[in-house]
């Protein structure tokens, strides 16, 4: 059923690892504030199901396959984010190169940067997910010593949650269970010993790759 949606009413978002988004509302702002307060972002996806009652129907999400869940209502608050990160927040694909520089590679900040401990460095993050597109990020997080460099690599990989700011309001919560891996740029100095070293190849927007026909034409 379509429900009547207000300034005031609180829009909720489940995305999917199958790539679809279901959205439902709530216009009770007693309840939509009840439901609201009762979220805590750590243990959103702790519980092996998520059910969504409606006046004519209930929807049963099973959690594992949960990507996000998007939380809209005009003025809603942000939580304060963990680690002493300063700032999380959405970006739009566009924008996201538009800030590192991809399509302008002699601009693009290198890794091996001194900013003193303590100062707030500022990335760009890629995250990729199974079964869906990827989501952009920018994040303010503060500089620690070398050896504690790899705690953001260890909290991403640690399939617990991370909440952010949308572009256009509101607040989204991330299931990092479901993260199939993530780009940084332009990321600490220090990286583990058995990294890799090589450079990623940088495509335009939607490019895909040439496919090669399986049968010749006549």
């Amino acid at each position: 059923m379509k429900a009547k949606t207000s300034p005031d009413a609180l829009i909720i978002r489940v995305h999917l690892t199958d790539d679809t988004i279901t959205s439902f509302v709530q216009t009770d702002a007693a309840k939509a504030r009840r439901m609201w307060d009762a979220v805590e972002p750590a243990r959103l996806f702790s519980q092996h199901r998520l059910v969504v009652a409606g006046t004519h129907s209930k929807s049963v999400f099973v959690s594992c396959e949960i990507v996000r869940i998007d939380f809209i209502q005009k003025g809603l608050q942000c939580w304060e984010f963990p680690g002493g990160y300063g700032d999380v927040v959405e970006l739009s694909e566009a924008e996201f190169r538009r800030n590192t520089h991809l399509d302008q590679p002699e601009l693009m900040a290198k890794r091996q940067q001194t900013i003193p401990v303590g100062d707030l460095l500022v990335s760009f993050l890629r995250l990729q997910w199974k079964g869906r597109g990827p989501t952009f990020l920018m994040i303010e997080v503060p500089v620690k010593l070398p050896a504690e460099n790899q705690s953001f690599m260890q909290f991403l990989l640690s399939k617990g949650t991370l909440h952010m700011r949308l572009r256009g309001g509101g607040v989204g919560i991330l299931n990092l269970a479901n993260l199939a891996g993530y780009t940084v740029f332009p990321g600490v100095a220090q990286v583990p010993a058995d990294s890799w070293l090589a450079e990623p190849v940088l495509s335009r927007p939607q490019e895909q790759p040439q496919r090669t026909p399986l049968c010749p034409s006549p």
